[in-house]
């Protein structure tokens, strides 16, 4: 399994202390880019028609799996950069 150092927020944000509209927003707060990697693996297998009628619960872990395969095979490339 991917561990967190490498499930990075999947749309950064800066920090905003708020203003007198918006409420403050937390640094790199929201979806990390696991759960990213794993709804986009999701809507492919959701697509597909080989996995259309598998339990929602099997196409969830594999999409899982997917993504950590994605965070680790994205380590090694920042790494040989």
């Amino acid at each position: 399994m991917a561990t967190k150092r490498n499930n990075h927020p999947a749309f950064p944000v800066p920090h905003f202390g708020g203003d007198a509209k918006t409420s403050a927003v937390k640094p790199n707060s929201g979806m990390g880019i696991r759960d990213y990697f794993a709804g986009a693996a999701l809507r492919g297998y959701r697509a597909s028609e080989e996995f259309s009628g598998e339990l929602p619960e099997i196409v969830a872990e594999l999409s899982f799996v997917d993504a950590d395969a994605m965070l680790i095979e994205r380590e090694k490339q920042s790494f040989n950069q």
